[in-house]
């Protein structure tokens, strides 16, 4: 703090002190990162009309940023996978709930880094290690600290396609990041002293396809990210995160922190209310669904696999659930487009 003159020295330590404590320099660590059973729910705001502003002290007022969408992510033991046997170095695993893969992660008090990630494409089940993992923040992270490197994973899979025999998938990541900034955060969740990583990385997806002739690339595709993420204590999540467009001049996509296992319901603009009886069900459960354009019933079990989707008649679905396993599930309620209209989950005794 600079120094003054006595006069109003009181008064004007005071506003600085009260600045400075909104505005203070927290540490990120470890304990800030996800742990399996976290179930973060982001909004999202696709204006493209927000700023990630300078370097330095900074005060972040989103408090009107939109919620055009919700997405709620899934953090899960590995364990509990169908991919594990490909990371055991790993603690953590998320996905998007409906998606059909995961992103594994290495939680560590050095550092949250990406070990891989697997998903199920074109019905191939591919998994994709990375050696060295793809850093996301080292830890304990400050102001000032700079970080990058590359990854590289590569899976083979059979594939039989006309005169092609198998394929490869190559992954080359390059990544660069910066904590440039710190200060207060305002968003429609509330407000957080946060600190604010710069990212930047060019990935290659290679495909390469084999045939007697040997290895050929078939498809190369090359994406350049630029994203701000905000990290507060306590979250376990990003506290905000933009994505730049590919110019990095404005952002293209938004996304906040709307608050922990608020469960698959947690969307604001959600024009259905459905009631799931008996809930926990043995051999069936009813869907009664008060939005006349309800359509459809999509059911999803705990890795995000779809395993059931079936037509609503009348506003009412009663769905056999006595070939299903133990445990919980996940319901999706859309409409004749496919836009949905409320989700939610219920559990098989």
């Amino acid at each position: 703090m600079k120094k003054r003159t006595l006069l109003f020295s009181g008064i004007i330590l005071f506003f600085a002190f009260s600045n400075e404590s909104v505005k203070a320099q927290i540490t990120v660590s470890q304990t800030d990162m996800p742990v399996a059973g976290k179930k973060p729910v982001m909004a999202v705001d696709n204006s493209g009309s927000l700023s990630p502003q300078g370097k330095g002290s900074q005060t972040w007022n989103y408090g009107t940023a939109g919620n055009t969408q919700t997405n709620q992510y899934l953090f899960v033991d590995p364990s509990t996978t169908n991919y594990y046997r490909y990371f055991h170095s790993s603690d953590v695993a998320d996905t998007l709930i409906f998606a059909n893969g995961f992103t594994y992660f290495s939680s560590t008090p050095a550092a949250f880094s990406a070990t891989g990630f697997a998903e199920v494409a074109e019905g191939l089940p591919l998994a994709i290690t990375l050696n060295p993992w793809f850093k996301q923040i080292s830890l304990p992270a400050t102001l000032g600290a700079i970080d990058g490197g590359a990854s590289r994973g590569d899976t083979t899979i059979a594939y039989s396609y006309l005169f092609y025999d198998s394929g490869r998938a190559v992954v080359n990541i390059h990544y660069a990041d910066t904590i440039d900034a710190y200060g207060s955060m305002t968003t429609p969740y509330g407000t957080q002293n946060v600190l604010r990583q710069k990212h930047y990385d060019i990935t290659i997806d290679s495909l390469f396809v084999h045939s007697i002739l040997g290895w050929t690339l078939y498809q190369a595709t090359v994406t350049k990210d630029y994203v701000y993420r905000w990290y507060a204590n306590g979250i376990g999540y990003y506290f905000a995160s933009m994505q730049m467009d590919h110019t990095n001049s404005h952002d293209s996509v938004f996304q906040w922190f709307d608050g922990l296992d608020a469960g698959i319901n947690g969307i604001s603009n959600a024009t259905s209310l459905t009631s799931v009886y008996p809930n926990p069900c043995k051999a069936e459960i009813t869907f009664s669904c008060s939005s006349v354009e309800a359509r459809q019933v999509s059911v999803f079990d705990i890795s995000g696999r779809q395993i059931a989707s079936q037509e609503i008649r009348n506003d009412i679905l009663t769905m056999n659930t006595s070939a299903y396993s133990t445990g919980m599930y996940f319901y999706r309620i859309s409409d004749i487009s496919g836009n949905v209209l409320d989700r939610g989950k219920f559990i098989v005794q």
